[in-house]
């Protein structure tokens, strides 16, 4: 069996290259991200405020007691004498009781000829290492100021020399504001602001979903109805609430909903019509052929009027199959008179031709009689690719979605399907090359795809290259569908020869070569959706 189409099949679209993340989880993401950013900044922006006005703070504490220390040596007088001070040992000794040091601030005072150094300070100052030995302690004697990483802050700090004509009396006097402790508060009060920024984006999340989720509700709706949407039932329309652009998008969406009714009740009725103004001339002409005598002309005539009239048949089952009419299942089907049924149809078509692969008994649920036309369109298809005997398989089966059910297929031994061919073998207008036979109208396999879509089963073809081709479809059958490995000895007698053994573990195709390509049908278009088109095996 060989299916090359006669016409390229249009290039495959490229998926979508938008996101696959619902919208209302974008809205939600992007507005919690804007929030973010916005505490995030704020956060930073206030605390790099405060750490600056620390620093501003701690300069101003050193410089305010270096220029305190400068105006008493300069004009202060020793209490006792009520003279300038003798010494600078005695000057600092009543600059330092006179002194009200803040938590944070500290000063030192160190002797250059005896090397002693003496530290007063706040509360919460640290007291330093006085040696030699202490890197900080020998920076600020080497540094007039500066500053330096102190604990959880800083240490700022200003030298003041005092250099009297004695050299014992040289004094370094050094003021220092630790801002550790502040610092500490300020991080305590950012720790809080982020807690509170979590709360509140935490919040932000909660009602984004909710507000989020009200606005969508009309976009869930009108994705809910498109999906509903089936030339099968074109009648449901969306509720118009509002003034706003969704209000607009349903109007809109409901304008397509009528256009597209009235396209297809178009298209439907010319079909029908079509069917009704031509088939009457052809049954009249066939009428007065077959009063004539039966010669090669006149069989030749009658031969193609008899396609033309089933081309028109086929049509008018496309037609019918947007209906939801198109099939009426029957529960409990025997399969063992299904098997007689279709065998006994097959034989019409060919005598002597067929054998019976069947392993499937029980009961079923499905429309005989579509299940009748959709075996008649699979027999015509393996007839027109192959001149060798042809196998009617009848077994129980699993589809793509896991579900047991019936599987019946036609086995040629023609040339078979290229690889290429098995997705467009389904598609309306679809011709394999016959080699050099009569080719079908193209509809015989979109039949048979559009009567598996009635009964919610699927289509599938297994074949390799000049090695026959398998064509069937799968049909859920119900829940008193029951297997078993036995062939019904009964109908096996009817065939025309011994039917091949098969468990119930099988379940695909009993072919040789190739893998199943399994035609899966998306109920959430309907059966509207073009099914496939036949073509050869």
């Amino acid at each position: 069996m060989s299916s090359i189409p006669s016409s390229s099949p249009p290039p495959a679209a490229d998926p979508a290259s938008g996101s696959s993340v619902p919208a209302q989880l974008r809205i939600v993401a992007w507005t919690l991200f804007v929030v973010a950013l916005g505490l995030t900044s704020m956060i930073v922006s206030v605390r790099s405020t405060l750490m600056a006005d620390i620093s501003r703070s701690a300069n101003t504490d050193v410089a305010h007691e270096v220029k305190e220390l400068q105006n008493f040596a300069s004009t202060g007088v020793d209490p006792r004498t009520s003279q300038p001070f003798a010494s600078t040992t005695r000057l600092m000794e009543v600059y330092r009781d006179g002194q009200q040091l803040t938590d944070r601030e500290a000063v030192i005072i160190y002797n250059h000829a005896t090397g002693k150094a003496t530290q007063a300070s706040g509360a919460s100052a640290p007291s330093l290492n006085l040696t030699s030995t202490d890197p900080l302690f020998v920076k600020m004697l080497q540094s007039p100021s500066g500053a330096t990483d102190y604990g959880s802050g800083e240490v700022r700090w200003a030298r003041v020399e005092l250099e009297p004509d004695d050299p014992s009396q040289h004094l370094s006097v050094i003021t220092m504001s630790f801002t550790a402790s502040r610092v500490d508060q300020i991080n305590a009060t950012i720790w809080l602001m982020v807690g509170i920024s979590a709360a509140v984006l935490v919040l932000t999340g909660v009602v984004g979903l909710l507000v989020a989720r009200q606005i969508l509700r009309p976009l869930r709706d009108l994705r809910t109805a498109a999906a509903s949407v089936s030339t099968q039932d074109l009648n449901r329309r969306l509720p118009v609430k509002g003034r706003d652009d969704i209000a607009g998008l349903t109007e809109e969406f409901n304008g397509m909903l009528d256009r597209l009714q009235e396209a297809f009740d178009g298209q439907t009725q010319f079909v029908l019509r079509a069917h009704q103004e031509i088939s009457g001339p052809l049954t009249v002409m066939d009428a007065r052929l077959a009063s004539q005598p039966a010669t090669r002309t006149v069989l030749q005539q009658r031969t193609q009027i008899a396609e033309l009239q089933r081309v028109l048949d086929d049509l008018q089952s496309l037609t019918q199959a947007e209906r939801r009419d198109f099939a009426n299942l029957t529960p409990d089907v025997d399969v063992t008179d299904l098997a007689r049924t279709l065998l006994d149809d097959v034989e019409a078509m060919a005598p002597g031709r067929w054998k019976l692969d069947l392993s499937a008994r029980g009961t079923a649920t499905l429309d005989v009689e579509r299940v009748r036309q959709a075996t008649g369109h699979l027999a015509r298809n393996g007839l027109q690719h192959g001149d060798g005997p042809l196998t009617l398989t009848i077994a129980p089966g699993t589809d793509g979605y896991g579900r047991s059910g019936l599987e019946i297929s036609v086995t040629d031994e023609g040339p078979g399907l290229a690889d290429d061919d098995v997705d467009w073998l389904f598609e309306r207008f679809t011709h394999g090359e016959a080699d050099g036979k009569p080719r079908g109208s193209g509809l015989g396999l979109a039949i048979v795809r559009a009567i598996a879509d009635a009964h919610d089963g699927t289509v599938f073809a297994v074949s390799a290259s000049g090695q026959g081709a398998t064509v069937g479809l799968r049909i859920p059958a119900g829940s008193s569908w029951r297997l078993s490995s036995d062939p019904d000895p009964a109908v096996v007698a009817s065939s025309a020869t011994a039917p091949s053994s098969r468990t119930s573990a099988d379940t695909a195709p009993r072919v040789t070569t190739g893998e199943p390509a399994v035609a899966h049908d998306d109920r959430a278009h309907g059966a509207s959706e073009d099914s496939g088109e036949e073509a050869g095996s």
